[in-house]
């Protein structure tokens, strides 16, 4: 009777087995397994930073003009950027935001600084809201390091607060569009 329950219990054990797996030793999934649903996620537009103009998919940035400035009685030596602005995308924009997320501005190794300088001369709107489809100038003036060497801008898709110095400027964090330099007149 022992012999007997041994063996059916082994037969039963075997069939169990057997029904588990498949003929050829694979394991297929099937349907029901938890599988990740992926989202296809379209392409974003080419961007690129060409003759001074920086196209973006969610802004257009066109650099008008460059001006150095001689600050007063200091022989502090500025550079002023006009720019004008284009938004692309459903989101509010201001000029300043749309040219500090773009553009990082260098003189040899050193990142240069923006100023509080102000000139009737140049457009000033860096705080405007700009809706789809709008456009702007305005400006932004920088502290020189010395009033010779050339100014290197670059501009970047996706830029966080990066130094841009002649060494790093490949290594940037976002989509690297190019960088343009611009000498010194006076």
């Amino acid at each position: 009777m022992k012999k007997f329950l041994i063996g059916t219990l082994t037969i039963a054990s075997c069939l169990t087995l057997a029904s588990c797996s498949s003929l050829d030793g694979s394991y297929k999934k099937s349907n029901q397994d938890n599988t990740k649903k992926t989202k296809q996620i379209k392409a974003p537009a080419k961007s690129s930073f060409k003759n001074n103009v920086a196209k973006l998919n969610d802004k257009t940035i066109k650099i008008k003009g460059v001006k150095t400035i001689q600050q007063g009685d200091s022989d502090q030596t500025l550079i002023a950027f006009q720019y004008k602005v284009t938004n692309e995308s459903t989101n509010i924009l201001t000029p300043l935001n749309a040219w500090n997320s773009t553009f990082k501005v260098s003189q040899g190794n050193k990142e240069l600084k923006t100023t509080d300088f102000s000139d009737d001369r140049l457009p000033s709107n860096p705080n405007e809201n700009l809706a789809k489809g709008d456009s702007i100038e305005s400006s932004v003036v920088y502290a020189l390091d010395n009033a010779n060497d050339s100014i290197k801008i670059n501009a970047s898709e996706g830029i966080s607060n990066n130094n841009i110095t002649a060494a790093t400027t490949s290594t940037l964090d976002g989509t690297n569009l190019g960088t343009e330099e611009f000498s010194i007149k006076q």
